[in-house]
């Protein structure tokens, strides 16, 4: 009689804190758009200024995204791949044509923006364009995570709609920071937006799907994955509580910093959990795979550095429009 021992590894984690990055500003950028294209379309005495905004941190947003997604790319020199050997039934060939053509058409409208060398057609135009590539990121970010079967947790189509929810209410949060003009009516809409997340999330952790009974079964005592979402529950009737108080009573400017970064800390513990904590989950064994934070480049580094990055292009370009400003008075 021969016994053979089988011996189960923990499988490595493959997705960084780099994509949890790309997917954070991602969002943003694209909802900034979508919010911008609205200002375009429906004309309001405060929507230039809205324009100018939502447009400033798309772009910001904009560049920072696709540098981290390249990061996290483990052979990077094969992402010419995708157009030489295109696969339209997959997803991530969609999102290798959508994302320069949403960082190319963001970047030709902020530039004619400022300039005032486009005309008002032109620009709703440049605006819709844009829009819908904003549109193909939100679909191809969210559904390249939930179509894949073998983590049930990623397999929902709540993903990609909570995906969306949170990171419009983060944005909404920058909005009403920088718009005090407007920041009752903002807060008003991330109040909703948050309401609806949390409907989502209660929708999406009830329902008889595989990957809602794959939810429950991680809510056990000790479980990482239930350390993640308590965190997610209590930042949620935080930030929600902040914003229903803060809607009715003129907010001050600590208020305001403190809602912009606590929702926008749940936007990103949002795609932590999913992703990083998606993937702690046994997929081929019953063995949980461990994951520490590393202080590298593909651990803590990253992380501070993407939000560097994203400051320090927050600053050039700022001060890009405060020249032309000077170069051209009449923009």
């Amino acid at each position: 009689m021969i016994i053979t021992e089988m011996l189960a590894q923990p499988q490595p984690i493959t997705w960084l804190p780099w994509a949890v990055q790309y997917f954070f500003f991602i969002g943003i950028a694209a909802c900034a758009v979508l919010l911008a294209c609205a200002a375009r379309w429906l004309r309001h005495r405060h929507s230039e200024q809205f324009e100018r905004v939502c447009l400033f941190i798309a772009l910001t947003c904009g560049i920072t995204a696709p540098l981290a997604l390249t990061a996290d790319l483990h052979q990077t020199a094969r992402f010419w791949h995708f157009y030489a050997w295109p696969t339209p039934w997959s997803w991530m060939p969609w999102g290798a044509l959508f994302l320069p053509l949403f960082t190319l058409l963001l970047g030709l409208w902020f530039l004619l923006f400022h300039l005032r060398k486009g005309n008002t057609r032109l620009l709703r135009a440049l605006a819709l364009a844009t829009a819908l590539t904003a549109i193909g990121l939100l679909l191809y970010t969210g559904r390249e995570v939930s179509v894949v079967h073998a983590r049930p947790v990623w397999f929902s189509y709540w993903l990609p709609v909570a995906m969306f929810l949170s990171a419009m209410s983060a944005l909404l949060a920058m909005l009403g920071l920088a718009l005090r003009d407007l920041a009752r009516r903002l807060l008003q809409g991330q109040a909703v937006t948050l309401v609806l997340l949390g409907a989502v999330m209660l929708a999406w952790y009830l329902g008889n799907t595989l990957s809602g009974e794959a939810l429950r079964q991680q809510w056990r005592p000790g479980g990482e994955i239930r350390l993640y979402l308590t965190a997610l529950i209590l930042l949620w009737a935080v930030t929600l509580t902040m914003s229903l108080y803060a809607s009715r009573h003129r907010p001050s400017l600590f208020i305001m910093l403190a809602n912009m970064l606590l929702v926008a800390i749940l936007c990103w513990m949002l795609r932590w959990t999913v992703l990083i904590g998606g993937q702690i989950i046994p997929k081929y064994n019953a063995l949980t795979n461990d994951y520490s934070l590393p202080m590298g480049t593909d651990g803590l580094l990253a992380i501070i550095g993407t939000f560097g990055l994203w400051l320090a292009l927050s600053i050039v370009l700022g001060e890009c429009v405060t020249w032309l400003s000077r170069r051209y008075p009449h923009a």
